[in-house]
């Protein structure tokens, strides 16, 4: 088994939040075809030219096994290349006991928005660690308006439980973004995550890697971010976890680091108790837009171990260009756009609309990308200013020629 395809099995066994597959091991295709669930996922990440048909192939067999595992795989499929509304399903899907949304705003918010509230108690830590849902980039949406905030409160370390290692960290560093290819896998593939990481690396923040594969991988994260904190005394440190890994309970990472870090920090959880972005949102106020920015979300004390919970005010949905999609638009720093898929004729059954910075690599991660069925009839995407590259590949794989566009005060034009 290839170094790759080693890797690929264990982020599907370490960021599966629930459901573990148990002993994995890769089949020999079978017809051409991979074998498994497994297998098929392995090849999904490793070749570009063959991305949209695997997809297809997911999605169009009945995989045996533990029906929760394949809905949460799906989901990680779905998620990077943008069908955030279809990973949603499927998320839900797998973890049954989600709780349904609120009716109403619960009586026991915290006192303003949690925009305040976070710059008023991130200046007097060192450590601030949240959250996010793997299949939800809804999740990322908040952390990425977070970061200005925190930079301009003296944080200047980010350290990611998606960057599995030093390596990765180091090359990100360097390059500022990262390559849509194999070693990346799902999580860091996935637009919102790159648009993620450009910004903490447009704001001077320092990538560091805290991951580990150890037995105890609650210890061992703990450990880990223990020695960062060590080796970086003078400098803040903002930490994103997965799920329940920063509650202060159950033996999770943050209980397990409190007893290695003396001082004081914060946890923050945006999941609530339904273990998703929109199991823990409440109606706006009236005449309130549902803007998606840090001054809309509210903030109740606790919940499941952390210091405070988020809570999302107003109407969301993940299906792109519909009401209640502006928290795509981070915070209002990026536009939609739409494309027609003629480019993926005569194979557009399926059609991934990709766009790309132009002073990027053309196999870097996309600002955003969607993969988008025929019956859509287009792909919405979400762009902040800039010039981009647009690629579309159809339902075979194969790569069309790429048009240029600057989008410029959130109007695009096409460049000859």
């Amino acid at each position: 088994m290839s170094m790759p395809v080693k890797r690929v099995l264990f982020w599907m066994l370490a960021l599966c939040p629930l459901v573990g597959m148990g002993a994995a091991s890769i089949a020999a295709d079978v017809n051409g075809k991979p074998k498994t669930l497994q297998a098929t996922l392995a090849r999904f990440v490793a070749n570009k030219a063959e991305l949209v048909p695997v997809w297809r192939y997911l999605h169009s067999t009945q995989w045996p096994g533990n029906a929760s595992y394949t809905d949460q795989m799906l989901a990680t499929a779905d998620a990077m290349v943008g069908r955030y509304a279809q990973a949603w399903q499927e998320t839900d899907r797998a973890f049954k006991h989600r709780q349904s949304t609120s009716a109403s705003c619960p009586g026991d918010l915290g006192k303003g928005n949690f925009q305040a509230w976070l710059s008023t108690h991130a200046a007097t830590v060192d450590l601030v660690m949240i959250n996010e849902a793997h299949t939800e980039p809804m999740t990322r949406a908040l952390i990425y308006q977070m970061l200005p905030l925190l930079r301009r409160q003296g944080y200047g370390i980010l350290a990611m439980e998606a960057l599995y290692n030093r390596d990765i960290a180091r090359a990100i560093d360097a390059r500022g973004y990262l390559l849509d290819d194999e070693a990346s896998y799902f999580y860091l593939r996935e637009p919102i995550e790159g648009e993620l990481l450009r910004e903490a690396r447009r704001l001077g923040f320092r990538l560091v890697s805290y991951e580990s594969e150890a037995m105890d991988r609650e210890a061992g994260q703990a450990a880990n971010l223990a020695a960062i904190l060590k080796a970086h005394a003078n400098t803040k440190v903002f930490v994103i976890a997965g799920h329940g890994h920063v509650y202060r309970e159950d033996g999770f990472m943050a209980e397990r680091l409190a007893r290695l870090y003396a001082r004081p920090f914060l946890s923050i959880n945006q999941l609530g108790s339904a273990n998703g972005a929109l199991g823990n949102h409440c109606p706006s106020a009236k005449g309130q837009a549902p803007s998606a920015s840090l001054a809309s979300m509210a903030w109740r004390q606790g919940g499941h171990g952390a210091d405070v919970t988020v809570v999302r005010t107003g109407t969301y949905t993940l299906k792109r260009g519909t009401e209640g999609d502006a928290w795509l638009s981070l915070g209002g720093s990026r536009s939609r756009h739409r494309f027609s898929l003629a480019p993926c004729a005569p194979h557009p059954e399926s059609c991934l609309v990709e766009a790309r910075y132009e002073d990027e690599a053309a196999d870097a991660v996309p600002a955003d990308r969607y993969l988008a069925q025929e019956d859509e009839g287009h792909a919405d995407l979400y762009l902040h200013d800039g010039r981009y590259v647009i690629s579309y590949r159809d339902a075979t794989g194969t790569l069309k020629t790429g048009e240029r566009v600057d989008v410029h005060g959130g109007n695009l034009s096409r460049i000859p």
